[in-house]
């Protein structure tokens, strides 16, 4: 504006010839300055959505049986099979008679949804009640459910630290700018009043601000990358912060330090072929581990008509089964005294108000959760487990002995849990599947859903970190503080350049033009050493803790 007035100025008052063709440069770098600028941040949009997706997967059928497939994968008219709690991840046909599908977190209504046959089920929501199968409409829409993700009833309390600090910097910078222009002005008014607005000009040009405003988002956003491609996919940069500030970590632990591959399952009691493909029947249709453990060692199938099927967070299921009342989850859900068998979790059967046996189920630890919980140190500070103290021997030979093993845990428990850990000042990661801990993961600073081939995905979480990533947990807080420093240190290059740029300026030693070119390459630099500096450092302690673990 300043260089456009002056032009006029001598162009209408016939005073001088104007600096038109300076404009035009002006103009025409700066416009390369946002092009640059606008291509980054797509990059680094697309790969967000696209690549750096959820590691979320849902049954698809091929041929005669059902697989797990990523979601990006589905097509127009596949077949999926989709269970209670998961979310339909596209726009899909209904091919049973009924469901009652929750849009709580997409439409803000709690009361589900009932859904006819042959009706649309929209993507984002989560089936309550037994599975049901759906046909494909639409490809996955991976943009409209990372937008439910961050949807604001889910962010958490505090608004971003850095973006607070760039704002009253750049407040403050604007102020200091405008007083130096301003005193530059003055001066040049007194010493060579034909040179001012040429000085003036460049001052004002090249004291750019946009390099102090792109250090957060590019930094913050070349780590999303490298978690992204390490499995481990957060919903935005702000809970890299608070990543950076954890110093207490509480750990689930079926389907989080446990998974379901290879499990050991034994039954203790008596059913009959028909009750056994019963169970196997009921299991089937929940995403909890210790259901899909047992489900997936038993051999008899059955077809039966399922009726008020229901699933009780921490407690188990019940429906009713070709007439049958049946019950499978925690000795106190089904009416038993508690019980303890050494190294296993207990599930029990009651059919028609009769304890028919238990499963005890041994599951296996993830691989070298050891040697993770070794690095973590003292910030493991709880397990809090809704199973009973089966599995205490084995949980105690993994944690140091300063950690609480909490057992019998309900999803209430472990947010007071969390609740009191923060009222003592800690700033709390919590891990879990997703299930049950819901509550617990929102009301923590950070909240983190483990995740293997299932869809239960739930949006109180701050990320999603896939199962047989976990062992690199202690990576991904280094790295979170390494970004603290490297954008402190791109803060520093901005402000340095600012300073250099602003002492030529003030001197007359830039034209406008020059300021002009400058302006972008202060950000190309400062974008330049965020995006290596990430990639240096990721590869470092990536790599070093791999090869460590060689």
């Amino acid at each position: 504006m300043a260089l456009f007035a002056r032009s006029t100025y001598d162009i209408l008052t016939a005073t001088g010839p104007g600096y038109l063709d300076s404009f035009t440069g002006l103009v025409f770098f700066l416009l390369i300055g946002r092009w640059f600028q606008g291509k980054t941040y797509e990059s680094l949009a697309f790969d967000r959505d696209f690549k750096s997706y959820f590691p979320l997967a849902v049954h698809r059928l091929e041929k005669t049986e059902w697989k797990a497939v990523i979601i990006y994968e589905l097509k127009k008219e596949d077949r999926i099979r989709i269970r209670n709690m998961e979310i339909v991840p596209a726009d899909s046909l209904l091919k049973a008679d009924k469901a009652y599908v929750d849009y709580s977190f997409v439409t803000g209504e709690s009361r589900p949804a009932k859904v006819m046959r042959d009706e649309l089920v929209y993507a984002g929501g989560r089936l309550i009640g037994k599975p049901v199968e759906l046909i494909v409409q639409k490809e996955t829409s991976q943009s409209h459910l990372t937008s439910l993700w961050n949807h604001d009833a889910f962010r958490k309390r505090e608004e971003s630290g850095y973006q607070k600090i760039i704002d009253r910097a750049a407040r403050k910078f604007t102020w200091i700018v405008m007083g130096i222009a301003a005193l530059t002005a003055l001066y040049w008014y007194m010493v060579n009043p034909s040179d001012m607005w040429l000085v003036l000009t460049s001052v004002l040009m090249v004291a750019c601000p946009c390099a102090l405003a792109l250090a957060a988002p590019f930094t913050y956003g070349s780590m999303l990358r490298v978690f992204g491609k390490h499995q481990f996919y957060l919903k935005n940069a702000d809970v890299i912060e608070r990543m950076a500030t954890v110093d207490a970590i509480v750990f689930d632990k079926t389907g989080t330090l446990t998974y379901t591959k290879n499990p050991d399952v034994r039954f203790n009691g008596d059913l009959s072929p028909q009750e056994w493909g019963y169970v196997k029947l009921l299991t089937s249709y929940s995403t909890h581990p210790l259901s899909s453990m047992i489900s997936q060692s038993i051999h008899e199938k059955a077809k039966a008509n399922v009726i008020d099927f229901r699933e009780l967070p921490g407690l188990g299921l019940e429906a009713m089964v070709n007439g049958s009342s049946i019950k499978i989850g925690s000795g106190a859900f089904v009416g038993v005294p508690r019980n303890a068998i050494e190294n296993s979790s207990l599930v029990f059967v009651s059919i028609e108000e009769e304890v028919r046996g238990y499963f005890s189920v041994a599951a296996s630890v993830r691989k070298d959760i050891t040697s993770m919980l070794n690095r973590l140190g003292d910030k493991c500070v709880a397990l809090l487990s809704g199973d009973q103290q089966a599995d205490k021997n084995q949980m105690q030979a993994l944690f140091h002995a300063h950690t609480e093993l909490l057992f019998n845990q309900s999803p209430h428990d472990k947010l007071e849990y969390i609740e009191q850990l923060q009222h003592h000042g800690k700033k709390v990661m919590m891990l879990g599947d997703g299930l049950n801990d819901a509550g617990a993961m929102k009301q923590s600073d950070v909240g983190i859903a483990v995740a293997d081939d299932t869809g239960t995905f739930t949006p109180a979480c701050d990320g999603i970190l896939q199962g047989d990533r976990l062992y690199q947990l202690h990576e991904f807080i280094t790295l979170a503080k390494s970004s603290s420093l490297i954008l402190k240190i791109a803060f520093a290059i901005s402000f340095f350049y600012n300073a250099i740029a602003l002492s030529f300026a003030v001197t007359g030693h830039l034209t406008p033009l020059v300021a002009a070119i400058l302006m972008p390459i202060s950000s190309v630099s400062v974008v330049g050493f965020s995006s290596l500096a990430v990639r240096v450092v990721g590869n470092r302690v990536l790599k070093g803790q791999n090869e460590e673990k060689l």
